[in-house]
């Protein structure tokens, strides 16, 4: 019986194959994990980086909501400008009857509807300022008045908040009263409102 034996020829190749496969492996597995790796640090870069602009968000956020509280006065007559659209006629009327009362005339009727803009031949039509958000107040004065009176009156409407302003005016010299006197037909009132 013939005995089979490795010899050192053959366990040397086998010892080259098994080292260089072993060389290989490591060369693949070197790679994945590389892969693997800058896998993982993109992430975290990013991760990083999002965090950081949550960060200026956040403080951005803060800013604003500082900046709000420090300006309220602003915000609450920025709000004050232009007049709630559900409350504007009895807001306009109580203004309007403080400053007829200060100014020394009297207002004796109100009516809430847009004016209209008619010529006849030989008058111009009074002029109406457009806006989108407005509504119309036309207010009757007593006749006659004074014209210092109406003028006042007018000043106090102009500079009032919630924004009014005279969009037509109909006047002329009263025939008694006196040399200041006038007599007014219709005054009316532009209300901005939102």
């Amino acid at each position: 019986m013939k005995k089979s034996g490795m010899t050192a020829k053959t366990l040397r190749g086998i010892l080259s194959v098994v080292i260089v496969i072993l060389i290989g492996l490591s060369a693949v597995g070197f790679y994945y994990a590389q892969n693997w790796l800058l896998g993982l640090a993109t992430s975290i870069s990013q991760t990083v980086a999002q965090s950081n602009s949550s960060g200026t968000s956040m403080q951005s956020l803060s800013q604003l909501q500082a900046d709000l509280t420090a300006h309220q006065d602003v915000i609450l007559k920025v709000n004050a400008l232009v007049a709630p659209l559900q409350t504007y006629q009895s807001q306009s009327i109580n203004d309007l009857n403080q400053y007829a009362t200060a100014s020394g005339i009297t207002i004796s009727n109100y009516s809430f509807d847009k004016p209209t803009t008619t010529t006849t031949a030989g008058t111009a039509a009074p002029v109406v300022a457009s806006a989108a958000n407005s509504s119309y107040i036309t207010a009757t004065i007593a006749s006659p008045t004074s014209f210092s009176g109406v003028l006042k009156f007018m000043h106090l409407v102009e500079g009032n908040l919630p924004k009014m302003q005279i969009s037509s005016v109909n006047m002329g010299r009263a025939s008694s009263g006196g040399g200041d006197s006038v007599k007014i037909d219709q005054l009316s009132i532009q209300v901005y409102t939102r």
